[in-house]
């Protein structure tokens, strides 16, 4: 990458290092992202291993998600007015798919991890697709709703991609992103921080900010552009469980009495849009 593709500024500063993966943090614009990064076929490959399969991690990535998954279905029907059809971006094992098909949604989804796909499809008995977007042979305004948990931060063209999400909901439709916002812990923890892999390199290509997300949107075409805090995830060790609920429960807070404008950093963010 010779430019930062969100502001095209060509001034880059090192932000952290995990092993043989070197992060950057753009001087223009402030977007953190990988430089080098890897090829499309070497991620292809890397994600067919991303999702474990034996029974008892599929089980503790539902515990992790549950309560996520359950706001988000509640959020996203307080700003829709009834049911319709929606797209999970990344879906997974599929288990927020199933949550809305519940709900009376026509739930379908996209997901290239091999693990993830056939347990979406075998086990939960959903309609998944393994072709990535963008998608030439889907119709325009085809999605009342398109979501992706924690996938913009995966993305090699993340442009791209919401362009095509833009193109695939139907006028006033609603795009829900739900994203890490890792940066400030990584200046936290930075002494330890190459230990502790907190970008999973080479996983997470780009980590976002609210207002460099904001600025992709805006560039995507999306309006009423919304960030806030929704729930939090439920790790399985008892440390975690309490830190994630401490901070993720005062996030919530401080989001809710400031109306959005007070956003706990390190906490992972809620971005809601309109096409």
């Amino acid at each position: 990458m010779t430019s930062c593709f969100l502001c095209q500024g060509s001034e880059f500063r090192p932000f952290i290092r995990e092993g043989q993966w070197q992060y950057v943090r753009c001087l223009n614009c402030s977007l953190i992202f990988l430089e080098p990064q890897p090829s499309r076929s070497y991620l292809h490959n890397h994600y067919q291993d991303y999702l474990p399969a034996d029974p008892h991690s599929v089980e503790r990535w539902r515990r992790l998600m549950v309560q996520v998954f359950s706001k988000t279905a509640k959020l996203i029907e307080e700003a829709v007015s009834r049911p319709g059809r929606l797209l999970d971006v990344g879906c997974g094992y599929g288990f927020f798919l199933k949550e809305m098909d519940r709900r009376g949604w026509q739930a379908e989804g996209i997901e290239i991890s091999t693990t993830g796909l056939r347990y979406a499809r075998d086990s939960l008995e959903l309609d998944v697709s393994d072709q990535p977007l963008p998608r030439a042979d889907w119709p325009d305004g085809c999605y009342d709703v398109i979501t992706l948990f924690y996938v913009i931060e995966h993305l090699p063209d993340p442009m791209a991609v919401l362009k095509e999400v833009y193109r695939l909901l139907r006028p006033g439709g609603l795009l829900f992103l739900r994203w890490p916002h890792t940066a400030p812990i990584v200046k936290l923890l930075r002494p330890w921080a190459e230990r502790l892999q907190l970008y999973q390199a080479p996983s997470h290509l780009f980590d976002f900010s609210p207002l460099t997300l904001y600025k992709i949107l805006d560039q995507s075409g999306f309006h009423e552009i919304r960030t806030t805090v929704c729930g939090w995830t439920r790790p399985t060790t008892r440390g975690a469980q309490l830190a994630a609920w401490i901070f993720g429960s005062l996030g919530e807070k401080l989001a809710k009495i400031s109306g959005d404008r007070v956003l706990l950093p390190g906490v992972s963010k809620t971005t809601l849009a309109r096409r």
